[in-house]
């Protein structure tokens, strides 16, 4: 007979498998904002692991992955100088035979990092794939998880006041600074700053 507790994880399961297939079928959408640092924080993961070449006054980075059904889904820019920027990602094979490449993303920087024109882009699993590569550790959590979470600062309070009663010749952290320092760890990260630290100038 099963107990409980194993039918209560085998329900959880499900569930957290069915909002996948829900998050799958209905997206989020973003909006002008979220495609910027998005494309932002693409040209920064272009520039620090792409090719990169000069033709005459342009420069050009690539970098590309294969895909498990076939095919390679490609991240390309080119820089004017002191004019624009240019990033797209397309798919040259898989489900793209008729013609040379399928365009997901495409836009264009001016050299302050702001569009110049409305960006184009088509909703798919790559963007979700991308934006794995792009997110700090903390945000990685996909579907499974919520964020991160504080350590309890019961804990942290415990483990102070159990080392400064075992040491000896040393003052133990008072409680009020064990808390402080508790309250340090239990800030959230902030997106922003780390695509604000992606975001390198689009054009040198």
């Amino acid at each position: 007979m099963i107990s409980g507790l194993e039918l209560r994880r085998i329900l959880t399961e499900w569930r957290t498998r069915l909002q996948r297939v829900h998050a799958i079928l209905a997206p989020p959408e973003w909006g002008e904002r979220d495609w910027k640092q998005f494309g932002r924080a693409l040209v920064g993961l272009l520039q620090r692991h792409g090719t990169t070449w000069t033709d005459e006054s342009r420069t050009y980075w690539d970098l590309r992955w294969n895909l498990r059904d076939g095919g390679q889904l490609i991240c390309q820019a080119e820089s004017v100088p002191g004019q624009k920027l240019s990033l797209v990602v397309a798919q040259m094979g898989g489900f793209v035979q008729e013609v040379e490449s399928y365009t997901w993303f495409w836009v264009e920087f001016d050299p302050e990092g702001e569009f110049i024109r409305d960006p184009y882009w088509v909703e798919g699993t790559w963007k979700e794939a991308l934006t794995t590569l792009l997110l700090p550790y903390q945000y990685q959590s996909g579907y499974y998880l919520s964020g991160t979470a504080p350590t309890p600062p019961s804990l942290m309070l415990g483990h102070a006041a159990s080392t400064s009663s075992t040491s000896s010749g040393q003052a133990g952290s008072s409680p009020s600074e064990s808390q402080a320092e508790a309250q340090k760890t239990e800030e959230p990260i902030d997106v922003d700053e780390f695509t604000e630290e992606a975001n390198v100038a689009p054009c040198p």
